[in-house]
């Protein structure tokens, strides 16, 4: 048996019209952007933008899709706009380990794990059956009282079983801890 999400973290968009899709959730629905990065050359996209409607850094990542290739088969992801990924927040950083190692241990494909960017979560990427990309995360960072986002180290390859999580969590900072997000106790 494998470890449970504890909730749908966000959703990853591709989209041609990247400011349009940005504008209409900043005036439909109130979001604020978190964060945007710029992407090289080699991917198909050619900026990301993190959305937030609550104190999570994002809710929506949405990519900003290049031309595709004229030459490309028009059966392949690149170009396509709509889903990119579904992501799904771990409990624990416990919990994310042990689901790296189920995910080993029944040879089921990883595309990444990865931290850094922003949100600034450790993360491992899998396909599901129908062939979407599935993120699981844990520890995204939360956006402060004035709205500011932490300045984002860039994306890391990293192996989540051998990772130095002390290390990790120094620079993550104090309200997060090992077995979870660390809570402040309640005042009554």
């Amino acid at each position: 048996m494998t470890v449970r999400p504890a909730h749908i973290s966000h959703i990853g968009l591709m989209v041609h019209d990247l400011e349009g899709f940005v504008r209409w959730y900043e005036e439909v629905l109130g979001f604020q952007v978190s964060d945007r990065m710029p992407f090289s050359e080699d991917y198909p996209y050619y900026e990301g933008v993190w959305l937030r409607c609550d104190s999570d850094h994002h809710v929506i990542s949405v990519f900003g899709l290049r031309e595709p290739d004229p030459g490309e088969p028009s059966t392949s992801r690149a170009g396509r706009q709509g889903l990119h990924h579904l992501a799904f927040e771990m409990a624990s950083f416990d919990d994310l380990r042990r689901l790296v190692r189920y995910v080993r241990e029944h040879d089921i494909e990883i595309q990444g794990m990865r931290t850094g960017g922003p949100g600034t979560q450790l993360r491992l990427y899998i396909w599901d059956p129908a062939g979407n990309i599935v993120e699981l995360c844990w520890a995204m960072d939360k956006v402060g009282w004035d709205g500011s986002t932490r300045p984002y180290d860039p994306v890391t390859h990293v192996d989540i079983e051998t990772i130095d999580i002390d290390e990790w969590l120094a620079m993550k900072g104090r309200e997060f801890s090992h077995r979870g997000v660390a809570r402040e106790p309640q005042r009554q």
